[in-house]
């Protein structure tokens, strides 16, 4: 097995993960409580697709264009 050297780290797109990151974190505390706590086995599903739609919602070219 091959061993690798100290793995080089492409810092590019650092920040925009961590906003990203930090806005998904923003969305799943804004969730009511009824949400975050369902026990439903699919709930787990429904709130990261209602997260990543909002998400999605809140970036500026997800609405470019949009002139309905």
């Amino acid at each position: 097995m091959p061993t690798y050297a100290a793995a080089m780290v492409d810092r590019r797109l650092l920040e925009h993960w961590q906003q990203e990151r930090a806005a998904r974190a923003r969305l799943r505390r804004s969730l009511p409580p009824s949400w975050r706590d369902d026990p439903r086995p699919k709930m787990d599903e429904v709130r990261e697709r209602y997260i990543e739609s909002m998400l999605q919602l809140s970036r500026p070219s997800a609405n470019a264009g949009d002139e309905r």
